[in-house]
């Protein structure tokens, strides 16, 4: 049996699958899509090339976790954002602050790169599934706004929230960004708007 290097095996398998893909992100950061070998990772994340396939079957299901490592504390710190505020409109707002605070974390910008140019069907697939969670969130604040056009006032909430994501991904400032985007869903959420 292999020597373990935590408090247990579960433990170990994690450490070593989170190294797998810190060495993947490195290798996607630095050189792009096309050095992400197995090879690479492996010598990167210094354990044998035959070793990573412990962990996950190919390269795209390697490309598959690197994409999708954040949305679980991002769909996570948007819910929290949203069940701290007290009216539906506060909510909206949440929505739209923690999703832009969450792309000007840093990393958003290469993944988003990566989803639209190199991933299989079925990863695609999977990125959509999981932003499906974030979709449903908001349809839920947007629900208790009562709006007469749900459907719409949910997408151009999403697409104020696309848009400012986009410019803090070309190097905006997140700030800004934000702030545009809070004062945009307020003047749409207004009683005298429509």
């Amino acid at each position: 049996m292999p020597k373990i290097e935590a408090g247990s095996v579960h433990e170990h398998r994690a450490q070593r699958l989170a190294q797998l893909i810190d060495a993947a992100e490195a290798i996607l950061n630095e050189d792009g899509v096309q050095s992400l070998t197995a090879g690479a990772v492996a010598a990167r994340a210094g354990i044998a090339r035959n070793s990573i396939y412990r962990y996950f079957d190919s390269i795209e299901d390697l490309l598959e976790l690197v994409v999708t490592r954040e949305f679980p504390a991002w769909t996570t710190a948007v819910e929290d954002a949203i069940a701290a505020e007290t009216t539906p409109q506060a909510r909206a707002a949440a929505y739209v602050r923690a999703n832009i605070e969450q792309a000007a974390r840093g990393t958003h910008g290469w993944r988003a790169s990566l989803s639209r140019g190199s991933l299989s069907d079925r990863v695609r697939q999977r990125v959509r599934e999981l932003h499906g969670a974030l979709h449903s969130a908001l349809e839920g604040v947007v629900a208790e706004l009562g709006s007469a056009q749900p459907e719409l006032t949910t997408a151009v909430i999403q697409a104020v929230v696309d848009a400012c994501i986009r410019r803090i991904d070309q190097g905006g400032d997140p700030e800004e960004a934000a702030s545009f985007a809070v004062r945009s869903v307020h003047r749409l959420l207004a009683p005298d708007a429509g």
